[in-house]
């Protein structure tokens, strides 16, 4: 007998709508979401309309961060339900998306000493390189 799957992918969208809530302005957008549990491309349309509203509504700073993180980790564990992919890749997907918040703020504390444009550089490829950890690990 064939046992029934958990699907992770509506928990980071569930907390993402509940984090929602105070701004009621972005919840229209989590519509855009629901396609992402067909297809990838759908959901990374999702996940740039939902930079492009953050950035339209200047919410920033670690809420934003943690808002993207959260979208971001919606649509990759999308991605794993479908390909049905063990548990392992999971955890290392969530802890991945994760650490950018302690990211964002090492970065905030580099910002005091550093020009903009070296921090911006520093803080990409340092996302850059934990997406691209993420997705070898995973694949």
């Amino acid at each position: 007998m064939k046992k029934p799957r958990i699907r992770f992918s509506p928990i980071p969208l569930i907390i993402l709508a509940f984090l929602l809530l105070s701004y009621p302005k972005l919840l229209p957008v989590l519509v855009l979401a629901l396609p992402a549990f067909l297809s990838y491309f759908l959901g990374m349309f999702f996940l740039v309309a939902f930079i492009i509203l953050l950035l339209y509504y200047k919410i920033g700073d670690i809420f934003g961060v943690l808002l993207v993180a959260l979208a971001l980790l919606f649509v990759e564990s999308a991605y794993l339900d479908r390909e049905k992919a063990p548990k392992e890749h999971y955890l290392i997907l969530t802890v991945s998306v994760l650490l950018a918040l302690p990211t964002y703020l090492f970065i905030r504390t580099l910002a005091v000493a550093m020009p903009r444009f070296e921090v911006t550089a520093i803080a990409m490829l340092i996302l850059l390189t934990l997406y691209a950890f993420s997705k070898v690990v995973t694949d």
